[in-house]
């Protein structure tokens, strides 16, 4: 059951949730320039630093998909409220760290707050807009995933050189506190129906989640048979885990979203598409240094242009659905978006900034759009009975998308240092422009599952 609430109240309830998203998700890449300043700190290395980052987002994968069941037992105002608390509480904690083992252990309580923060929260706001409001809404709930990437690692490094890192956590702390307050205000006190808990569904679903990153995290770094051990059993055990849920008569997640094609194409051929176009904040930065001996500062005014596009095309979003479709945005612009990976891999330290500028402009429009196109398509047909588990199922996607993204760009990095010239790229970052070749390709996939929708996929957003 869903409680009445009014247009003010659900749209400042989308702004909060927005908020909590952006924290989240920067917090998973704010602390990539702030490394070697806390290695120093903690008389450790930079390397073994990472960790702190692999606990975060480790603890987000793992718990993920228990969010909707929390949210359905207890309430979603009592989740998301604990989720703030527990968030804001580990960000001070982590700012006062002496040590890494207590800085570990602080980001694994700070990835529990943002497993529940974020799922919760847009299962909220999901379950109370109506559906000719959903593309709006959806699109607006995108700008964090493609902004907190771009800006984490500028940023960090900004409070870091003139504040210290441990004021990356501080500032959380008074957005924490506001965020709670605002969740005590507005966010409605419901629950779905009592079901028992999956704890075998849990284990499994954990146990091939967590093996699953480990092997994309180990291979983005150094391809062995170690890293691909782990990938094969994660998917292993997460292929028992499917098993397991359609089996249980109280799964963890309910896997009927699956049976639905719009649903089943956002998941599938929609995670290779956002694998492909979402490792462009990633490869790019490492593409201008590395690469093309660019500065840090240089290297970021390009991002920018990045971002520019991002931003400029959230305003565009819906009308553009409700005038094509979702099917004809997801094959054109998914095409556009390969050519526009194609044209990074054209560039070199030379190429005119101007040029540079716009080709990243463009990219950040082509990826804008199927970023949105994709979120929205994902709970076009989706019951409402059936949101929390749909919402719950792609969430813990997402998450292992993103984690095989940029192993997958790292692969491919690694793979033109051999292959790079067998496809006619030489020079200063070939290496890199060969990634960009080989995401160009990944994305197709997306084209290709699009093609198989039906005409009418997403008719029930884009018709009134």
């Amino acid at each position: 059951m869903t409680e009445e609430i009014t247009p003010l109240r659900r749209r400042l309830i989308m702004w909060l949730v927005t908020g909590a998203l952006f924290m989240e998700i920067l917090d998973g890449t704010i602390l990539t320039t702030a490394l070697p300043s806390m290695a120093r700190t903690f008389g450790t290395t930079a390397v073994a630093l990472d960790i702190g980052i692999s606990a975060y987002m480790l603890a987000l994968g793992v718990l993920i998909p228990a969010s909707s069941w929390l949210a359905d037992r207890f309430g979603s105002r009592r989740i998301f409220v604990t989720a703030i608390a527990i968030f804001t509480l580990a960000s001070a904690l982590c700012g006062q760290a002496q040590s890494v083992p207590e800085f570990v252990a602080l980001r694994v309580l700070q990835g529990v707050g943002g497993a529940m923060m974020t799922p919760v929260g847009r299962l909220v706001v999901m379950r109370h807009t109506p559906r000719d409001q959903l593309i709006a809404t959806l699109s607006a709930l995108i700008w964090p995933a493609l902004f907190a990437p771009v800006v984490g690692p500028p940023v960090g490094g900004f409070i870091t050189e003139h504040l210290g890192w441990r004021w990356i956590f501080y500032f959380n702390v008074p957005l924490g506190i506001l965020a709670l307050a605002a969740a005590l205000w507005l966010i409605p006190d419901v629950r779905g129906a009592r079901r028992q808990f999956d704890w075998t569904g849990f284990a499994l679903t954990a146990a091939g989640v967590f093996a699953l990153q480990i092997g994309f995290e180990h291979s983005a770094r150094r391809i062995d048979a170690l890293g691909l051990g782990l990938v094969a059993a994660g998917l292993a055990v997460l292929a028992v885990t499917m098993a397991h849920l359609r089996r249980s008569p109280n799964p963890l997640l309910h896997l009927g979203a699956l049976t639905t094609p719009s649903f089943r194409a956002a998941v599938s051929g929609g995670t290779l598409t956002r694998m492909a176009i979402g490792a462009v904040p990633f490869l790019l930065p490492l593409m201008m240094q590395a690469g093309f001996g660019f500065g840090a500062v240089h290297a970021g005014l390009f991002v920018v242009a990045l971002f520019a596009g991002d931003i400029t095309m959230k305003s565009m979003v819906e009308r553009i659905l409700r005038r094509f479709g979702h099917r004809p945005v997801l094959i054109v612009n998914g095409l556009l978006c390969a050519a526009s990976l194609l044209s990074l891999a054209a560039i070199g330290p030379t190429s005119p900034a101007p040029l540079v500028a716009a080709l990243l402009f463009v990219n950040g429009l082509g990826r804008s759009l199927q970023f949105s196109t994709l979120s929205t398509l994902a709970f076009a047909d989706v019951d409402q009975a059936a949101m929390g588990d749909a919402n719950g199922l792609f969430n813990t996607i997402l998450q292992l998308g993103a984690a095989a993204g940029v192993t997958a760009a790292a692969m491919s990095v690694h793979a033109g240092e051999a292959l790079a010239s067998t496809v006619g790229l030489s020079g200063a970052g070939a290496d890199y422009r060969f990634a960009f070749v080989a995401m160009a390709v990944l994305s197709l996939g997306g084209v290709i599952s699009a093609l198989k929708l039906p005409h009418e996929a997403g008719r029930t957003l884009t018709a009134a």
